[in-house]
């Protein structure tokens, strides 16, 4: 393992982001004598049970992340093959208390994502977030799982089978290695590598306060498209999209046939 990338590791096991200067952030919290061994001690098990790491000096890495500047990831842990072109990536986000026409949208919108030879990306929680995703595997699609917490961390439990379906069709990918706990910055973390990963931000269903809209947001302003679907103004679970719509930074979206438009149009 190479110093640069023996960084990227202790780097992102100490909970860290950013890779400027790496090599030297590095040796300060280890020692430059026990930096590449401290990897190699972490990364291990991980390749072991056949997972994969890749830094910003590989290949491999995904091209969107270069748009988070010093707040891009020092390191991605993957199972499955990520994909490192943004505009192949749509993400579906949306509210984990969501509504069945929420819900039916997301899974229609996924299908005109994967009918394109695009890839749904989400986060994996509950809500829109799996209806997204199920709706690409449904259409033998491809999907992307960001997923927070350590590598392997699975959340919810119960979507056990929806990560392996992931993984086989397309990707799971953390940002920190295995073993750091889940915690409420985790989300937040993990809401930006969606953001930045993919070329085009559908938000489906977002409450007033949602981890969705912090996803939309952190999209619009790193200057990707970020389109909202309209719900019934009574219902709270459309409040933040509307709002959203409203204030401008995104814009309304009326189906998946326009999605396809968009999508058809769209220059990262």
């Amino acid at each position: 393992m190479d110093v640069h990338t023996s960084a990227a590791v202790v780097l992102s096991a100490a909970g860290r982001t950013g890779h400027e200067g790496s090599v030297d952030r590095a040796c300060a919290l280890v020692g430059a004598d026990l930096l590449v061994e401290a990897a190699e001690t972490i990364v291990a098990p991980w390749l072991t049970a056949g997972g994969t790491l890749i830094t910003p000096q590989d290949g491999s890495w995904p091209r969107g992340m270069a748009s988070l500047g010093h707040a891009a990831p020092c390191a991605l842990w993957v199972r499955g093959t990520l994909p490192e072109d943004p505009a192949a990536m749509v993400a579906i986000v949306g509210s984990r208390r969501c509504t069945p026409y929420g819900r039916d949208c997301a899974r229609d919108l996924a299908h005109a994502v994967v009918a394109g030879d695009r890839v749904v990306v989400s986060g994996g929680a509950s809500g829109i977030d799996a209806a997204a995703h199920l709706g690409a595997l449904g259409a033998e699609g491809r999907t992307v799982v960001f997923a927070a917490g350590g590598a392997g961390t699975l959340y919810p439990e119960n979507h056990r089978d929806l990560y392996r379906q992931a993984q086989g069709s397309g990707a799971v990918v953390w940002e920190f290695p295995p073993g750091r706990p889940l915690s409420r910055q985790a989300f937040l973390h993990r809401n930006r590598l969606i953001a930045a990963s993919a070329g085009v931000t559908v938000v489906v269903e977002a409450a007033e306060r949602s981890g969705a809209l912090n996803t939309g947001r952190t999209a619009a302003d790193l200057g990707r498209l970020v389109v909202g679907v309209p719900g019934r103004i009574d219902s709270p679970a459309s409040v933040g999209v509307l709002r959203a719509i409203a204030d401008g930074w995104a814009a309304l979206l009326l189906g998946p046939a326009d999605l396809v438009e968009l999508l058809g149009g769209a220059v990262i």
